[in-house]
């Protein structure tokens, strides 16, 4: 008995076909279908969702929230770093007051320090790499912003503050 059992547990068995649908329950999903209100899906179909509003996001120096500073010195991996700040304008005073540190660190004896926005630029663009994430609270997210975007929102809180 256990070798026939063997056998018959390896014989593969006969698929069986589902029974066709009887023309009355094609009759319930007709009606069922026709009664439906417009807007309602029937369960299995897909949905129609409507296509979002387009959320519009400040672009003033102060706009969005919590910014994440990415940046990147020179091309060697080690020099990534970043940081955190509750808005946009005190990560963009934050990288300011960096740049000014390592003008002093380059200029131990001047004992005043004077540059341009133009000076900034060119020390963004020498970078390899700036970048920020400026959470959105509209759509809550983060937004990447590049280079360009900072030094237009550095220029724009620069001269707000020379008002």
């Amino acid at each position: 008995e256990a070798s026939r059992r063997r056998q018959d547990s390896s014989v593969p068995m006969a698929k069986s076909k589902a029974p066709a649908a009887k023309p009355q329950q094609l009759t319930i999903a007709k009606k069922m279908a026709s009664t439906r209100k417009p807007g309602q899906v029937a369960r299995g179909q897909p949905r129609k969702l409507a296509a979002p509003k387009p959320q519009q996001v400040s672009q003033g120096a102060g706009a969005g929230g919590h910014t994440i500073m990415l940046l990147q010195e020179t091309k060697n991996l080690a020099t990534r770093t970043w940081s955190e700040h509750p808005t946009l304008r005190q990560a963009l005073d934050y990288f300011v007051s960096s740049y000014e540190r390592q003008l002093k660190a380059l200029n131990p004896q001047a004992r005043e320090l004077s540059y341009t926005v133009e000076d900034l630029h060119v020390y963004i663009d020498s970078m390899a790499d700036l970048s920020a994430l400026i959470f959105a609270p509209a759509t809550k997210h983060y937004m990447p912003r590049n280079k360009t975007y900072l030094k237009q929102q550095l220029l724009l809180q620069l001269q707000s503050a020379a008002r």
